[in-house]
This record gives C-alpha cells, sequence and structure tokens, in this order.
C-alpha cells in the first residue's frame, strides 16, 4: 500500500506561481517514490480566511502517513504549527 505524505512550507506572503511551483516540485519528487501525496496548495481555497485554510489542512494533514517540510517551512506559521502537530502526535516528519 502506498504511504500518503502531507507537504508543508510558506504560502503566505508569496507570489502565487512560487508557490505553485515549489509544490509541484516536491509533489512530483514524492509522486516518483511511490507517494500519494497531500498538496494542500493545490486544493486551497483562497476565499478561506488563514484561520479556516489552517484548520482544513490540519484535517487533511491528519489522515497522511508522513508530513514533508520545504526547506521554508521556518517561514511560515501554518507549517510550523503542522511539523508540531506532527511531532507530538509521533508522525513521520521529513525535512527538505
Amino acid at each position: 500500500m502506498n504511504r500518503t505524505a502531507y507537504v508543508a512550507g510558506k504560502i503566505t506572503g508569496l507570489p502565487k506561481s512560487h508557490v505553485q511551483d515549489k509544490f509541484s516540485l516536491i509533489t512530483s519528487q514524492l509522486n516518483d517514490m511511490g507517494y500519494v501525496v497531500v498538496n494542500p496548495q493545490a486544493v486551497g481555497d483562497d476565499s478561506k480566511t488563514w484561520d479556516a485554510a489552517v484548520r482544513s489542512d490540519i484535517k487533511k494533514m491528519l489522515e497522511c502517513d508522513e508530513v514533508h517540510l520545504l526547506p521554508d517551512w521556518q517561514d511560515s506559521r501554518g507549517a510550523q504549527l503542522e511539523r508540531d502537530i506532527a511531532l507530538r502526535l509521533g508522525m513521520q516528519v521529513v525535512y527538505h
């Protein structure tokens, strides 16, 4: 059975094209490794508030086997929160 990977990184405050490129790249790499990838950027709803978006993303993350953090995760309040939750729940966290 394929493992599921949730991708976390900075989204807010960056140009949409830059965010799409970096999330697409890691998604493609993980797909090539056999993962089923949950990419919150690809399914995000721009009309949601930050709080609503993060709550929705965390629900998706909790259904995954691993959390994969992009190099800029420390610059993201949401990615920091996702990492903290994942670690406290004993989920596998991978740093890229």
